[in-house]
């Protein structure tokens, strides 16, 4: 395999992947304290941070929309103006997976595994990508952080490791890895 293709494979999709366990906690908590509330962060014992929960939140979770659009783009997906899911089309310079030999992820194969309203699944999946490009890497005031946009982004980086095991990982003859973090989590509001 080509030495980029290998460090893409090991390190960055890993690192990508892994940050989806990392948004999902993060969103668990604005979901229970969506003020915020106080932290402690403790290294090897040590009160190394405290301060408001936002602090720790609020860039995972900017992250974590970065790497889900990342992730469906490098399986073929994006969003269009309209905030519906379509086909997307790599740079030359691009690493997605067509460069590991394998198709682009169809809309349909992207909602095949969906349980329940497909449509609300390419909603949530459009939303989060969309949220990524107007919350994150610009400044608008058109995307809000509320119930609908969480429960969208909470289905969307539960559904990219099943995608990727799906339509990259099995393909390639590979075990899913383990991209689980350790944690105590904030239970969600009932």
């Amino acid at each position: 395999m080509n030495p980029v293709l290998e460090h893409y494979l090991e390190k960055v999709l890993l690192y990508r992947l892994y940050a989806l366990s990392i948004f999902k906690i993060a969103l668990s908590f604005v979901e229970q304290y969506p003020q915020g509330g106080l932290y402690e962060c403790y290294v090897d014992g040590k009160l190394k941070l405290k301060g408001k929960s936002t602090a720790i939140t609020n860039p995972s979770i900017e992250m974590g929309l970065i790497h889900s659009r990342v992730l469906l783009e490098f399986l073929g997906l994006k969003a269009n103006k309209a905030i519906a899911l379509c086909a997307a089309t790599p740079r030359k310079t691009d690493i997605s997976i067509e460069s590991f030999g394998l198709p682009k992820v169809s809309i349909a194969e992207a909602l095949a595994p969906c349980k329940g309203d497909k449509e609300k699944a390419m909603r949530s999946f459009a939303q989060t990508i969309t949220a990524a490009n107007k919350l994150v890497a610009h400044s608008t005031d058109t995307i809000e952080m509320d119930h609908e946009a969480i429960d969208s982004y909470l289905m969307c980086c539960s559904a990219i490791p099943v995608l990727f095991n799906l339509h990259f990982y099995i393909p390639m003859g590979l075990s899913m890895p383990d991209i689980e973090i350790e944690s105590e989590r904030a239970t969600p509001k009932s």
